[in-house]
């Protein structure tokens, strides 16, 4: 009977830890395609409701992670309390910037997939890297048309 209950645990802590990361990386999304930073109203209401199904899922893994993972433990307790930091933060000011919650929500995921070695969505530099590789090669483009009107003005003499 205990090693079905544990087994159980096992089964259920899988699927706490995947719906933890599905919410946050959903919630990511959210943040870099967001226009009005509102919680009230719009997406920001969208990305509340992805933490508090990660805050939910993260207080039920850290019953099931007592006797499966206890290593992971303080891991999944220290998310519980920032995230619901957070959301109680929230409610009293909107001070957050895009880049604030970018950043926390990935610092959140990062957390969590030490819990998860074969989700090491972290390792996808396609996430973070792509917005600055779009700036850089809008600014190379924006250069190379310069240079070419440049050259261009001198050789009709302008």
């Amino acid at each position: 009977m205990k090693k079905k209950i544990k087994s159980m645990d096992k089964k259920f802590l899988s699927y706490n830890k995947r719906n933890c990361l599905v919410n946050l990386l959903q919630a990511e999304q959210h943040i870099k395609n967001i226009n009005t930073l509102n919680f009230t109203k719009g997406e920001g209401a969208c990305i509340l409701k992805h933490l508090m199904l990660v805050k939910g899922e993260v207080e039920e893994a850290i019953a099931h992670a007592l006797e499966i993972e206890p290593e992971n433990v303080k891991i999944f307790e220290g998310l519980n309390e920032r995230i619901g930091n957070f959301l109680d933060k929230v409610k009293k000011r909107y001070g957050y910037t895009k880049r604030d919650l970018l950043d926390l929500v990935r610092g959140w995921r990062k957390e969590l997939e030490k819990t998860m070695p074969f989700y090491q969505t972290f390792n996808c530099k396609c996430l973070h890297y792509m917005p600055q590789l779009k700036i850089f090669l809008s600014f190379l483009v924006g250069i190379l048309f310069s240079y070419i009107l440049f050259k261009l003005f001198i050789v009709i003499g302008l």
